[in-house]
């Protein structure tokens, strides 16, 4: 085999399938290198992708190809869509709640945050593996190599904005649950209003205040309450006077939970 002649051909072949993006740096056999940009169309439905991905795909042919595998490596860039002032004007219409953090919309641009870095190497390396299993070893593979990039990369952009969306659906979700509980507030019982109203009242000592003023406003004389707390014999009329007392501060005691109740 020619391997001069057939890697010459196969650059004219790829020169005629990529007159724009093909870039020729270095034609000298046996160290022919060039580079194909790739434009990514990733297609989300809404147009809310502000930024162009572009992977550059770079061959370095051994002199020995197309029976070896080419050397390849890949560099993904971001070309951002917008101009300055769209920026700016993004920047200022961005909304905060009362502690200083950014309030996340549901116009929340999901796409933008997705970057090829990452998946660069891993792509690599299923290139790699590919050129064994698909036993392109012997033939012109650099067109096929291209197609696998980006047929690669525009899945993998895909699954990860799925992702994302989940993982924005999920969080959202938790949000307003945790909102609505706010809203809702905590359902009262009989027990816990009793252990809550026994609390209240030993806070604010309650039983020993109304006792002492109760002391002060009889002169010393024994209320109504007081004589049946000491099992001291009394009237009806104090019976009664004992019986209103307790009414009277328990309805004091309600009238103040009704109202945290509300708050």
């Amino acid at each position: 085999m020619d391997y001069k002649e057939e890697q010459q051909q196969e650059i004219e072949v790829l020169e005629s399938i990529y007159p724009d993006e093909l870039t020729i740096i270095n034609d000298n056999y046996p160290n022919i290198q060039f580079e194909v940009t790739l434009k990514l169309d990733v297609e989300i439905g809404l147009g809310s992708l502000s930024k162009e991905h572009i992977i550059t795909v770079h061959f370095q042919l051994p002199e020995n190809y197309p029976d070896e595998p080419p050397i390849i490596r890949l560099k993904a860039q971001e070309i951002s869509l917008k101009d300055d002032e769209e920026e700016e004007e993004e920047e200022e219409e961005r909304e905060f709640d009362e502690h200083g953090n950014i309030i996340v919309s549901k116009l929340e641009n999901l796409p933008d945050k997705i970057s090829f870095q990452k998946y660069m190497p891993v792509l690599e390396s299923q290139i790699e593996s590919q050129i064994e299993s698909d036993m392109l070893i012997g033939m012109q593979m650099c067109f096929t190599l291209l197609s696998t990039t980006k047929d690669s990369c525009e899945t993998w952009f895909r699954d990860e904005l799925k992702t994302l969306e989940q993982e924005y659906e999920k969080k959202r979700e938790e949000k307003e649950k945790e909102e609505q509980v706010k809203f809702n507030g905590t359902k009262v019982t009989k027990e816990s209003y009793l252990a809550w109203r026994e609390k209240f009242r030993n806070e604010l000592k309650m039983d020993r205040k109304d006792h002492e003023r109760r002391e002060e406003a009889h002169n010393g004389k024994l209320t109504g309450k007081m004589m049946f707390e000491r099992n001291v014999a009394g009237t009806n009329d104090d019976i009664d006077e004992a019986e209103g007392e307790v009414e009277n501060n328990d309805n004091e005691v309600n009238d103040i939970a009704s109202s945290l109740k509300k708050i």
